[in-house]
């Protein structure tokens, strides 16, 4: 029964293969029998009228064949072998249970508790008549304790098997809800990139229709022309960052110095954050190279979106400051400004496609920088407060 519960508790937390969890059981136990028949003092009655029914009503019922076949096992050695008990009635009264447990399985399964509970009943009086019936003679000489615990054993397989079937019950809502969210967000996803990729579109096509349904001067028709094939553009970019955040490619990483990785972007945008006013202070916790493991495009791709997305929450200037440090474990990035913050809903919210908290945006960009830092070994935080700026850290695992 300890192995029943144990093994409840655990398989759902960190074993999701089927095959995985039997074996987890049966290990679990072996382990536990091994302890009880071994250290502990057993009354031959109680294990054999209690102990047995019981616990193989449970394996039947909720864990399947190979635990309820190597529940039947350990019970019958341990009878045996151990207690040097009389085989023959454990042996018939068991075997009754087991296959006809396994026979009626599948009616059981997704039965009420009730109807449950009359089965768990059933079986326990057929193992109780067929082991009596087998040793008629221990009812003349421990009959009081006998019944006292045959009754014991009813009481016993009622509650166990109420307790079980919520359990499971609870197991099964939570494996409903968690396929009902996956749904949800595929469905989110999916409505929130059709609308995404409609908009450019849909000015695509009227562009062209106008081209279609009017003469145009040759200069309007190159102008039309581009800014449909910038609508097309535009929708290929959103399908591009979906892509890389839904199937992140790591076959090229190599080692990469992140101070060096940083040093590459700011010759980039120190041009655009000067004319917007931005202040750029940089400083490092060490003058040694910081080696990460990551592709270097990618990499740096990350570090212009959350750089850019900082310097542009800086509409009327300000300072943005990054710093790198290096400890025994992590390699850390800090990117600092003193713009407009955000809210606690708004950090929440991070992460999920298409929320922005930018005027002209998809969203999209930081999901892809998400996905991608976690692809490396690391992970991006947030704190922020409206109107007092927003830091970002970016912390890499160096073991």
């Amino acid at each position: 029964m300890s192995a029943l519960l144990i093994y409840l508790v655990l398989t759902p937390i960190y074993v999701y293969k089927e095959r995985k969890r039997k074996i987890l059981f049966v290990f679990i136990l072996f382990v536990l029998t091994y302890f009880y028949l071994g250290y502990e003092d057993i009354e031959p009655v109680e294990y054999t009228l209690h102990l047995i029914p019981v616990s193989l009503t449970l394996a039947i019922w909720f864990e399947g064949s190979i635990p309820s076949i190597f529940t039947w096992i350990a019970f019958n050695f341990g009878s045996s072998v151990v207690l040097h008990n009389e085989p023959l009635p454990v042996f018939v009264g068991s075997t009754f249970m087991l296959v006809a447990g396994l026979l009626f399985k599948h009616r059981v399964i997704s039965a009420s508790l009730r109807r449950k509970l009359l089965y768990s009943i059933g079986l326990l009086t057929g193992y109780t008549a067929f082991y009596l019936g087998a040793q008629p003679v221990l009812l003349k000489g421990n009959l009081n304790y006998a019944c006292l615990t045959i009754a014991l054993s009813y009481l016993s397989t009622s509650f166990v098997t109420f307790l079980f079937y919520h359990v499971k019950k609870q197991e099964i809502h939570k494996e409903k809800l968690l396929r009902l969210e996956k749904d949800r967000m595929v469905g989110q996803l999916a409505a929130s990139v059709s609308h995404e990729i409609r908009n450019p579109l849909t000015a695509t096509r009227g562009f062209l229709q106008m081209m279609e349904q009017k003469e145009y001067s040759v200069e309007e028709r190159k102008r039309y022309l581009s800014l449909a094939i910038s609508g097309i553009d535009q929708a290929n970019d959103i399908i591009t960052e979906y892509l890389h955040y839904a199937k992140p490619n790591n076959d090229q990483q190599a080692q990469l110095d992140v101070k060096e990785e940083l040093a590459s972007i700011l010759r980039f945008i120190s041009p655009s954050a000067f004319a917007g006013g931005v202040a750029i202070d940089i400083s490092h916790s060490s003058e040694n190279p910081m080696y990460i493991w990551g592709e270097s495009k990618k990499f740096r791709q990350c570090l212009m979106n959350l750089i850019k997305n900082a310097i542009e929450s800086m509409p009327g200037g300000g300072t943005l400051t990054i710093h790198t440090h290096q400890s025994d474990k992590h390699i850390q990035v800090w990117i600092t400004d003193t713009g407009v913050g955000m809210s606690k809903a708004q950090i929440n919210s991070l992460g999920v496609p298409f929320f922005t908290t930018k005027k002209e945006g998809t969203g999209l960009g930081l999901v892809v920088v998400m996905s991608i830092i976690k692809s490396m070994n690391g992970k991006i935080t947030y704190s922020s407060n409206v109107n007092k700026g927003t830091v970002c850290l970016i912390q890499f695992q160096t073991e």
